[in-house]
Parts: C-alpha cells; sequence; structure tokens
C-alpha cells in the first residue's frame, strides 16, 4: 500500500511532553508546514492524532523506529543496572 504522505518523519521530540512526534508532508513542498500524525510516549503508548496513521506504511515504519529505539535504550539500561 502506497503512503498519502510523501514524506514521514520522527525527529522531533518533546522533553515536557516525554514524547516523540510522527510528522507527515503531504506534497514536497518545502513550504508546507508537517501535520503531526501521531505521538510515541517514552513508555510506548502511542497516540493517533491522524486515524490514516494507523493503517498508512510510511507512518507506521516510523512508529516501528521510534518503538525499537525505546527497546534498544531499556535493554542498554539493562545491562548497565544488572551487572
Amino acid at each position: 500500500m502506497k503512503s498519502i504522505w510523501s514524506e514521514v518523519r520522527n525527529y522531533y521530540y518533546d522533553d515536557e511532553e516525554s514524547m516523540t512526534y510522527i510528522e507527515g508532508w503531504l506534497t514536497d513542498d518545502e513550504n508546507e508546514t508537517g501535520t503531526v500524525l501521531a505521538k510515541v510516549s517514552d513508555n510506548k503508548e502511542v497516540i493517533y492524532l491522524d486515524e490514516r496513521a494507523k493503517t498508512d506504511e510510511q507512518a507506521q515504519e516510523a512508529i516501528r523506529e521510534v518503538l525499537f529505539g525505546l527497546d534498544e535504550a531499556e535493554e542498554f539500561l539493562k545491562t548497565l543496572f544488572d551487572e
């Protein structure tokens, strides 16, 4: 299935909310403002702000990347404290 978004990113992290934002752009226009599609909390809760992101491959991949990063960080911290 093709993504409805031209680009999806998961680069923005909000320290106050402890959440990573999943943002999408419908076009390649550099002047277009991104839309927040979902937020992923540090405790791995996914909050969808755009229902289409639930089934969009590109959005789901961006969410999986964040969740994978959280898993890796969790495993790393376990190794530090288990020694």
